[in-house]
């Protein structure tokens, strides 16, 4: 029987950790982890799935803690990580700048506030917030409301992040002259720019 034809034996799972392991450094494979990681998890639990040492992984967490990559929950027995809420948002925001046209993101906006401004006048509120002061307990359209109330205005969120990208250009001597006025003028928004034409 020729090596070719011999049955591999070995389990491909620890093959493909073998081989990201040698292919990846310590620090990047402890930031990969932790960006999976929804939930709070002690620095031993991502450090076994990150291939390292736990001191290692401690130290890596909380480099990228300190960048805001990662949350941290004080337990009284340890520190606890997850991937930040920041981060997750940046990663959305830069997906649907690259998934949609200026146009495409300036329509989805216009619906979104369509569909917000519905809920305004059905339940004659301003916000979720306001919703879920006068509604009973047994209200559950109510509340099913509130949850999707609350989605839509954090896709609005992102979504005139996304937009606003298309404009921003940090090198630009008008991107600084727009940044020194809107310090000094905080009445206005973070996107008052493009954004604030857009009510439905």
């Amino acid at each position: 029987m020729t090596d070719s034809e011999r049955i591999w034996e070995g389990d491909v799972n620890d093959a493909v950790r073998e081989e990201w392991k040698a292919e990846t450094a310590p620090f990047d494979r402890v930031k990969e982890v932790l960006l999976a990681t929804t939930t709070y998890r002690y620095a031993k639990s991502i450090a076994e799935r990150a291939q390292v040492s736990e001191p290692s992984a401690r130290k890596h967490l909380n480099t990228l803690a300190d960048a805001g990559l990662a949350e941290t929950d004080d337990t009284g027995q340890g520190t606890k990580y997850k991937r930040s809420r920041e981060t997750v948002a940046m990663s959305r925001i830069r997906e649907l700048h690259s998934e949609l046209t200026k146009q495409e993101l300036v329509e989805g906006i216009r619906d979104l506030k369509g569909k917000i401004k519905t809920y305004q006048e059905e339940y004659d509120v301003t916000d979720p917030d306001d919703l879920a002061l006068a509604l009973d307990s047994d209200a559950g359209e109510g509340w099913t409301a509130i949850s999707r109330w609350k989605a839509l205005e954090e896709n609005l969120k992102l979504a005139q992040a996304a937009l606003s990208l298309y404009d921003f250009d940090p090198d630009s001597e008008r991107g600084s002259e727009a940044t020194r006025s809107n310090e000094q003028d905080s009445s206005q928004g973070a996107f008052a720019g493009e954004t604030g034409n857009l009510s439905a």
